[in-house]
C-alpha cells in the first residue's frame, strides 16, 4: 500500500510546493545552492554519520559518488578523530524554530498547522528539467517563539503515559558498548544515528502485522535549534550554532496503566539530525514498540518490539562494512570448508 493522504487549503498547498523547489534551489534561510541540491541526502549522512558537519558532509558525498552509506562511513570515520569540546545542554523540541510543523491527529492545533516545504503535495512525474522556482512573494523565514506541543493538553489531563524521571546520566553508545537490559537512552542514540531504510523497514514489520503498532503522528517537527554549551573558562551558557532537526512523536494504542488502572494512550518519540521525515517516524513507532510492548495487543513478540533485534541491525555502517568484508579473499576459509566439505563426502561414501 502506497498513498499519501492530502487535505488542506489549496493556498497552503501551493505555498508549501513553491517553499520546496526554493528549499532545493537553495533559496532558503540557512541553506545555500549546494547544500539545497543535496539537502535531503545530506541530512541522512549527517545523521548516519552521527556528525553535524555540512561541510564534511558535502566532501563525503563527493568522495563516494554520492553512496550514502560510503559517505557516513566517511563522516563516522572522521568523527573518530575529532576532539571532544564539551557537552551541548539538552534540546527541547519546543526551542526549534520551526520551518514545518503539522498533526495528523489534530485538525486544530495551538500555534497552528504550519505546510512548509514538503513533498508531499508534490505529483511523482519526470520533467525534462528539474523545476526551478520563479518570483515569489511567499516568507521563507522560520517561525520564532516557542509553540506548546500539540500533545500537551492531553498530558495535562493525564491521558498519556508517562515514562518514569530517569535519574542516571544518558548512556553514551560513542564511548562504551550498551549491554542488555538497553538503557532507553541507549536505544535512542542508536536509533538517532541509525540507517533510514533499516529503520524503516523494522517500522514496517509492526505496521504489517509482525507487531500491531499503528501509530497517528501527534506532532511532526522540522526546523532549526540553536545549540548551547557552558563555556569552559567563563562558566556562561553560550550558543555554538544551530542545526537542523527533526522530531515526532505518535500516537498508540490505549490500554489500562498499571500503576493506577486508568485508561491510557502510549507515545513513541523520534528525533534525528536534519530534515528526515521517514527516519524519525520510524523512530518513533520503534520507541512505541519497545517502549510499551504490553500496549501492543498480540504484539509483544514482533520485530520492532526486541531491542536486542534493533539494537543490533539498524546501523548501516555496521552492515555494510560487514556484508562488504565477503569480496575481501577468503582464501584459507574456504579451503577449510571444502577440507571439511570433502571429508565429510568421503565418509559417507565409505558408510
Amino acid at each position: 500500500m502506497s498513498y499519501v493522504a492530502i487535505k488542506g487549503g489549496t493556498e497552503a498547498i501551493t505555498a508549501s510546493k513553491a517553499l520546496y523547489k526554493k528549499m532545493l534551489a537553495g533559496e532558503f534561510p540557512d541553506i545555500d545552492g549546494v547544500q539545497g541540491q543535496l539537502l535531503f541526502g545530506l541530512d541522512r549522512i549527517m545523521g548516519e554519520g552521527a556528525l553535524y558537519s555540512q561541510q564534511m558532509g558535502i566532501r563525503a558525498i563527493e568522495y563516494s559518488g554520492c553512496d550514502l552509506l560510503e559517505a557516513a562511513f566517511y563522516l563516522r570515520a572522521h568523527r573518530s578523530t575529532c576532539r571532544r569540546a564539551g557537552i551541548a545542554e539538552t534540546v527541547r523540541t519546543e526551542d526549534i524554530r520551526l520551518v514545518r510543523r503539522i498533526s495528523s491527529a489534530f485538525k486544530e492545533i495551538p500555534g497552528g498547522q504550519i505546510l512548509g516545504p514538503s513533498s508531499d503535495y508534490l505529483f511523482k512525474l519526470l520533467a525534462e528539467k528539474r523545476p526551478v522556482p520563479g518570483p515569489s512573494t511567499i516568507p521563507v523565514a522560520a517561525a520564532r517563539g516557542k509553540v506548546a506541543g500539540a500533545l500537551d493538553e492531553l498530558r495535562r489531563q493525564e491521558r498519556i503515559l508517562q515514562l518514569e524521571v530517569d535519574q542516571e546520566e544518558p548512556f553514551d553508545i560513542t564511548r562504551a558498548t550498551p549491554l542488555p537490559p538497553y538503557p532507553r537512552s541507549s536505544l535512542m542514540q542508536m536509533m538517532a544515528r541509525g540507517e533510514t531504510g533499516s529503520m524503516l523497514a523494522f517500522a514496517y514489520t509492526s505496521l504489517r502485522g509482525y507487531g500491531d503498532v499503528h501509530p497517528t503522528i501527534g506532532e511532526l517537527r522540522l526546523g532549526m535549534v540553536a545549540l548551547e554549551t557552558t563555556h569552559p573558562f567563563t562558566g556562561n551558557r553560550v550558543t555554538v550554532g544551530e542545526i537542523r532537526v527533526t522530531a515526532v512523536e505518535s500516537v498508540g494504542s490505549f490500554k489500562k496503566d498499571p500503576r493506577d488502572g486508568k485508561l491510557r494512550l502510549a507515545t513513541g518519540f523520534g528525533f534525528c539530525f536534519g530534515f528526515n521525515e521517514t527516519k524519525a517516524i520510524a523512530m518513533s513507532i520503534l520507541d512505541l514498540a519497545m517502549t510499551w510492548p504490553s500496549f501492543s495487543i498480540g504484539g509483544e513478540d514482533g520485530v520492532a518490539t526486541s531491542p536486542e533485534m534493533i539494537m543490533h541491525h539498524i546501523d548501516g555502517i555496521e552492515s555494510m562494512g560487514f556484508t562488504n568484508h565477503f569480496k575481501m579473499p577468503h582464501y584459507v576459509t574456504f579451503q577449510a570448508d571444502l577440507h571439511t566439505f570433502n571429508k565429510a563426502k568421503d565418509n559417507k561414501h565409505h558408510d
